[in-house]
């Protein structure tokens, strides 16, 4: 993410994956008094309440029939699971909306809501390792909450213009979710809305049901999605289709009257995600693009295979080639960073927005030489030098989104490329992409992946240089 005024399971998993389950299984019953009711939290340190223990979230199928002239909607969300405890009872994130019935496999299933907590009382209980399905039918105007102190998040509309931006707790405001970037799932989205409007989301575009007066969507998302990247954009478009050097599929979404600007503006996407692909490894999706809706959204977002630009980035902030170039890239390289290696923790925010700005970096240094880098390295230096922040490593839910995350990050990999040398350190990046590809990881996890990666004599080296730019007080030095 980036605001618009600045500064937003292959064989090597197995033992991450094993531990990671081991956690799910001892957070099941945390907070519930129960040892049969999934917990209401997840236990992320910054987000309490986000998320929901007891259950893997394997799958969902999000229904929605949306009038964006009125901005009601009915919805119906299946959610497939697997129990990682006996289970009585197990919650769902959902803010606002009239439920109006749910099921579990089938049989009617009674219900409790508690602000944002939905919980399921199952009609037969569920036992450890069985899967199971949800089915929650809901309608009404969706709310959209500020979690995070800087963005307004969640279902948007303006006008008949309708977006979300999720990150990081918004999924809840308009379907059912264990809304955590540590339980990712595969999606469909149904989205039926009236001629002319068009429905764009996260991942491919497999048909296109007409009606009489409306039509109806449908996307597949395959890959492994985090519920706050899931995305829908709903009004008036035009479509412009694209292929990059690579092979890769480009559609994106242009609101009419910014359709020329937009096009300009995003017209060496394919030259770019070529670029990436070949210096962090294959593209993780089927499909990118991204949608340009006319209205303002305060900040770039990027959401899984079809990033957000309001109209507001468009005019002010990618229509300066340098700053535009590093929106657009920065924007791009959270499909790998972010995306595919999706954070475990929001306290480890930094792995997705300082890698992202450094990405953007290094294709002005590809684009434009090494001294643009360098500029961006000095700009860096001194904003960072002007004022005190925290550091980037455990910023705080205040400060998530805030400038030593892009800025102190990007120097943080910087100085370890410094350290390492070119070659290992972009040895590190694309084993980082391919090891926990479409998976989860935390900040000890690269760390340990850059300590591996370098010379054994250089560990107590990188142990210090990790804890001083993650973690320590006051700006450090880079390495000579």
């Amino acid at each position: 993410m980036l605001g618009s005024r600045g500064g937003r399971t292959p064989a090597p998993m197995l033992l991450s994956v094993v531990v990671a389950f081991i956690a799910a299984v001892a957070l099941a019953g945390l907070g519930c008094g129960d040892d049969l009711a999934g917990s209401p939290g997840i236990g992320d340190p910054y987000f309490p309440s986000a998320g929901n223990g007891g259950y893997d979230a394997l799958r969902y199928e999000i229904a929605l029939t949306v009038d964006p002239r009125s901005d009601g909607l009915s919805g119906s969300t299946i959610m497939d699971a697997q129990a990682l405890q006996a289970l009585e009872s197990f919650n769902l994130d959902l803010v606002g909306l009239e439920v109006e019935g749910v099921t579990v496999d089938g049989r009617p299933a009674e219900f409790e809501r508690d602000g944002q907590e939905l919980t399921v009382i199952c009609p037969e209980r569920l036992e450890a390792g069985e899967t199971f399905s949800t089915q929650v039918d809901y309608s009404g105007i969706p709310d959209s909450p500020d979690h995070s102190g800087a963005f307004s998040v969640g279902w948007h509309r303006v006008d008949d213009t309708i977006y979300t931006l999720d990150e990081p707790q918004g999924a809840a405001t308009w379907f059912p979710v264990n809304d955590h970037p540590s339980d990712k799932a595969s999606y469909v989205f149904r989205i039926t809305v009236p001629r002319p409007y068009v429905a764009a989301a996260s991942g491919v575009l497999v048909k296109t049901e007409a009606g009489e007066t409306d039509q109806t969507f449908v996307w597949e998302m395959q890959e492994p999605l985090a519920s706050y990247l899931a995305t829908v954009a709903i009004g008036e478009y035009e479509l412009e289709e694209d292929t990059a050097p690579n092979g890769v599929a480009i559609r994106n979404y242009f609101a009419p009257p910014l359709a020329e600007a937009a096009g300009d503006a995003f017209a060496r996407t394919g030259e770019l995600l070529a670029f990436y692909a070949e210096l962090f490894g294959p593209y993780p999706f089927e499909v990118y693009g991204v949608v340009v809706p006319d209205v303002d959204t305060g900040a770039a977002m990027e959401n899984q295979t079809l990033s957000l630009f309001g109209r507001d980035v468009l005019t002010s902030r990618l229509s300066d080639p340098v700053v535009g170039e590093i929106y657009i890239s920065h924007e791009l390289a959270h499909q790998w960073f972010g995306n595919s290696v999706t954070i475990a923790a929001w306290e480890d925010i930094w792995l997705n927005e300082g890698f992202a700005t450094y990405a953007s970096w290094l294709w002005l240094e590809h684009d434009r030489g090494r001294e643009v880098l360098d500029g961006m390295v000095t700009e860096s230096q001194s904003l960072l030098g002007d004022s005190d922040h925290r550091p980037p490593g455990d910023p705080g839910v205040d400060d998530l989104f805030g400038v030593s995350v892009y800025r102190r990050g990007a120097l943080t990999l910087h100085a370890l490329r410094l350290t390492v040398g070119d070659d290992v350190f972009f040895d590190i990046l694309r084993e980082w992409e391919a090891r926990y590809r479409h998976g989860n990881a935390r900040t000890e996890d690269f760390i340990a992946l850059a300590e591996e990666k370098a010379p054994s004599s250089m560990k107590a080296e990188l142990d210090g240089l990790f804890e001083v730019w993650l973690y320590g007080d006051g700006l450090p030095e880079l390495p000579e």
